[in-house]
């Protein structure tokens, strides 16, 4: 959320040249001793049998011997001339965000280094300009938000056991366990094989087992390809990978995660036969993303159920940062804090949450799905012009994209397993008073099932953009003006991101309430790398508190609340109207205590 603030951006310059400096700065990518030692950035790379005390002892010396102006960076001179920054800058600025889209702090950075050019007093002075323009900035604020949110989600709620199998130093030898080879369970695969561990991937179909087999094996050699492995790093996981269509060989595992379909009854009869296989400390995990965990925890004996919990991992799993550790009612304090460990150890941001349906993401993702098609609907909005809108406000894909990428199938069978899709003309004896049913007719009727299947809420070409570009689709046009109200006003993009996130956000407010979730900050973590959110929008908790104000947003809900009253996630929640009447912002509730002085908010952590 700042710039290098101690003359970093004065300094590097004369040191590595501007370009390189630029790179560095704007990027914050890092790079090796040799490489450092080759730019002069270091005088000396320590690799004789020499100590690296010995070599600084000597340059110590040496230096003492050397005239100051040698010696101080800030009095040497940059290689280009100031035409040629400015020339570079230039080149540099096009490739930026706009201030707008979150590029408020490199555009700081850029401005400081072309200072550089100045004597490094005056440099200097533009750099501190600079800094404190981060440091007081919303944006700023917003991204150092975001650094320490992910901390405090990591922070073990207790004490990690000492002498753990799955925190052993080295997990070469330590066994673990992918139920179901498909999209997930072989993301999940490649993770735990990336962590070192020996993977038995297991599925009962024999082609869906080749395939999970065939992506990960294609994965490595990528991974090889692009250098980000050896051959002999990418050979040692290919023989760590053990594919089977037996569960009766995870005898020996410490760890075993389930990731077929989302069907409890699968679920449970496979949790059923582990408990009878696996040793006794094992752990069981679902990586369901909406399924009871205590109904599934049921499965198993109850000796085992201290053992039990859901890691959600977001697609795809060897990618996405985020996991959800899901807490029932059984799961011990000792297995919370292993997969705390282990999440973090594997190179993933763990979230800590309670059991419901959705958990924290997917439950507040269930007024977002349903805006946005029930605007379809209503005829305010176009599929084109609600993705827009959220593009433009930094959410990295617009929902219907997104939808699409995911798959529609998916969502459609997670509101079957709900009882709200309608079959045979029957209502779904669940289904809420408001409902977007376009959302389950273009799955059942149309097959439209998004990017996989070549056509979604988007039209997409195989000889354009690779398949992946989302066309307008005449289809699905037609489709929505059979649903849509006539003679409707069109949304504003303001009026969108309004109807859509605010209901989420109150949900957010909700499962705070209720426990869900921990602090605010947990749900930011959880949009910030699951959903997409934009990093200098802080996450969705964050946003309601600094930028739209919890007045206004209170206002709005009771408004949408008046409008639609059968609507459950409109109602404002409780905490809300609390941190109104308060005027304190939810992140200030928290900080002050306040939520472990109410009676009415029980943690279900």
């Amino acid at each position: 959320g700042v710039i290098p603030g101690a003359g970093g951006t004065q300094r590097l310059p004369r040191l590595v040249t501007v370009p390189k400096a630029l790179e560095m700065i704007l990027t914050g990518k890092p790079i090796g001793a040799k490489e450092a030692r080759k730019l002069g950035l270091v005088d000396h790379v320590v690799e004789t049998k020499e100590t690296l005390v010995d070599v600084a002892r000597k340059y110590a010396e040496w230096a003492e011997l050397m005239p100051l102006a040698d010696r101080r960076v800030g009095w040497m001179s940059i290689k280009e001339t100031p035409e040629q920054v400015k020339m570079i800058a230039a080149v540099a600025s096009k490739k930026l965000p706009s201030p707008e889209m979150g590029g408020e702090g490199v555009r700081a950075a850029l401005e400081a280094v072309k200072a550089c050019s100045l004597p490094i007093k005056e440099g200097s002075a533009v750099e501190l300009q600079q800094f404190f323009k981060t440091l007081n900035g919303d944006q700023g604020k917003a991204r150092r938000h975001a650094f320490f949110a992910v901390r405090k989600a990591q922070k073990p709620i207790g004490m990690p056991p000492q002498n753990h199998p799955l925190l052993k130093k080295s997990l070469e030898n330590e066994t673990v366990a992918v139920v179901g080879a498909g999209l997930m369970g072989s993301g999940i695969c490649m993770v735990l094989l990336k962590a070192g561990f020996k993977v038995h991937l297991v599925d009962v179909y024999e082609e869906s087992l080749k395939k999970g087999v065939a992506f990960l094996k294609g994965t490595i050699q990528s991974y090889v390809k692009r250098g980000r492995m050896t051959e002999a790093q990418a050979k040692k996981m290919v023989q760590s990978l053990k594919p089977t269509r037996r569960l009766e060989n995870l005898s020996s595992c410490s760890l075993v995660v389930e990731a077929v379909i989302e069907d409890m009854k699968i679920k449970k009869n496979i949790f059923g036969s582990l408990d009878k296989i696996v040793p006794p400390g094992c752990i069981l995990l679902s990586n369901t993303s909406t399924l009871d965990i205590d109904e599934m925890a049921s499965a198993v004996g109850p000796s085992r159920r201290p053992l039990f919990a859901g890691w959600h991992f977001f697609s795809p799993a060897h990618v996405m940062k985020l996991v959800e550790i899901v807490l029932g009612k059984a799961t011990s304090l000792e297995t919370t804090c292993v997969l705390q460990q282990l999440t973090k150890r594997i190179g993933k941001i763990g979230v800590v949450v309670g059991n419901c349906d959705g958990f924290v993401g997917n439950r507040l993702l269930i007024s977002y799905g349903a805006e946005t098609t029930l605007l379809l609907e209503e005829g305010v909005a176009s599929v084109p012009s609600v993705d827009r809108a959220f593009l433009k406000f930094g959410i990295a894909l617009g929902p219907f994209q997104m939808a699409d990428l995911a798959g529609l199938d998916i969502g459609y069978n997670v509101r079957k397993e709900r009882g709200w899709v309608s079959v045979g003309g029957v209502p779904g004896k669940k289904k809420p008073p408001r409902y977007p049913e376009l959302a389950d007719v273009i799955v059942s009727e149309y097959k439209r099932l998004g990017q996989k299947s070549g056509k979604g809420w988007y039209d997409y070409d195989k000889n354009v953009g690779k398949g992946r570009k989302p066309l307008p689709s005449k289809e699905v046009d037609s489709l929505i003006r059979k649903y849509a109200k006539g003679g409707q006003r069109s949304f504003s993009e303001q009026e969108i991101i309004e109807r859509v996130l605010f209901p989420l956000v109150n949900e957010g407010f909700k499962c705070l309430e209720e426990g869900i979730a921990n602090k605010p900050s947990d749900i930011d973590v959880v949009y910030l790398y699951g959903y997409g959110w934009p990093v200098y929008r802080g996450g969705p908790m964050w946003w309601a508190d600094n930028e739209v104000g919890l007045k206004y947003l209170l206002q709005q809900l009771e408004q949408f609340s008046s409008q639609f009253p059968q609507t459950e996630y409109f109602v404002p929640s409780e905490l809300l109207r609390k941190c109104v009447t308060l005027n304190l912002t939810v992140e200030e509730y928290y900080n002050l205590g306040l939520s472990k002085k109410s009676n009415g908010m029980q943690s279900k952590l």
